[in-house]
């Protein structure tokens, strides 16, 4: 009678402890899969943020650039939108560029070049400044353009890290007069307006 009572009691004291030792745990996969869901939200909540930071000039346009006074070319596409992966992109030309922050107040955005990226750009990052679109001086009918400048370092190649391109002094950048100067020593390019969403990706 004693050795059963002995017995469960024992039991008894090791139940509590582990449960007292499991109490406040979760169970991993449970963990794993918050942790995904958690990852996701995250990750959906730093998009939606670029994406809306980028309202107005989201959409598809033709890509000119300007020089003494007229803007001419406009025979690439320019895409502001969203990939088929969720995030942010700027595609000009054959480039594609992920959107890492940007600023529809400050008018500018930050993207970084692909690993796979030539000319000594691979995963740098480059600010892209922009000006209010406008109704009116739009070239081939456009019902709506900007004007855009790429913001380059002394080298003319992107920044090697995120900070730099942040923290480059643009005080010298001027939109005043985008078709003559104001761009590092250049005009500014220029987009005329196509469509709101892409259909297919250049």
């Amino acid at each position: 009678m004693f050795k059963t009572i002995q017995i469960t009691l024992t039991l008894l004291v090791l139940t509590f402890v582990t449960n007292c030792d499991q109490s406040g745990k979760v169970d991993e996969s449970k963990a794993n899969q918050n942790l995904l869901v958690g990852l996701v939200a995250g990750n959906s909540a730093g998009q939606s943020s670029v994406l809306g930071s980028l309202a107005e000039i989201r959409g598809v346009w033709r890509d000119g650039f300007c020089s003494g006074g007229s803007c001419t070319g406009f025979t690439s596409t320019l895409s502001v939108a969203q990939d088929p992966s969720g995030f942010g992109i700027w595609t000009t030309g054959s480039g594609y560029f992920r959107i890492i922050e940007s600023s529809n107040a400050n008018r500018n955005l930050i993207y970084q070049y692909l690993p796979t990226a030539t000319f000594g750009n691979a995963s740098k990052y480059t600010k892209i400044l922009w000006t209010e679109p406008q109704t009116t001086d739009c070239e081939n009918g456009a019902s709506k353009c900007f004007y855009y400048c790429t913001v380059l370092n002394s080298s003319f190649t992107g920044f090697n890290t995120l900070d730099e391109a942040r923290n480059f002094s643009t005080a010298s950048y001027s939109s005043a007069d985008p078709k003559r100067s104001g761009c590092g020593g250049f005009g500014w390019s220029k987009a005329l307006f196509v469509s709101s969403n892409p259909t297919s990706w250049p």
